[in-house]
């Protein structure tokens, strides 16, 4: 489970088919659901979202801040 995570990616991906992500990306994680640009990513993709971000943390660089 991730509680509260933002997560920074280090170069242009493509998540799935036409679902590109550009370097400097962000993707938060609270209590295990992912938002892009502080919208939640659709129920239907967030499996998709949450195993390419568990399946790839060399992509990306942590960039949780602490307000």
């Amino acid at each position: 489970m991730i509680k509260n995570k933002v997560y920074k990616l280090n170069k242009d991906v493509e998540v799935g088919k036409d679902m590109p992500l550009k370097k400097g990306q962000e993707l938060e994680v609270v209590m295990d659901v992912v938002y892009i640009n502080g919208h939640m990513v659709p129920p239907a993709f967030q499996k998709l979202f949450m195993d390419f971000i568990m399946k790839n943390p060399a992509l990306f660089t942590g960039d949780t801040r602490e307000w």
